[in-house]
């Protein structure tokens, strides 16, 4: 999992035909075994890539993108967000959103 560093990368990420983001802060207790459960559930869709953001980094990426929760995980397609999960993810969605984007 790579992380972005700054909003510009983000811009430039987002322009992917597809790309999954996790939004999160380094004091999240949440959000590091929500990471690991996604890097593992992502493993099935290996030409997917996944980026994790930390807030505390990317502070305008909080605002423009409108997270006020985290983790969020955000999946992108040619610069527009198709999907948002926050809080409690629904893997499930994640895997019907892949198995259309895929098929």
């Amino acid at each position: 999992m790579k992380t972005i560093e700054n909003y510009e990368d983000f811009l430039n990420i987002i322009k992917s035909e597809m790309i999954v983001i996790i939004a999160k802060t380094k004091t999240c207790v949440v959000c590091k075994p929500l990471s690991e459960k996604l890097k593992i559930f992502m493993q099935d869709y290996p030409t997917i890539p996944v980026y994790e953001l930390y807030l505390e980094d990317v502070e305008m990426f909080q605002g423009q993108q409108l997270v006020f929760t985290v983790p969020t995980i955000l999946v992108f397609s040619n610069e527009k967000e198709i999907l948002r999960e926050s809080r409690f993810i629904d893997f499930s969605k994640l895997e019907r959103l892949f198995g259309i984007y895929l098929s």
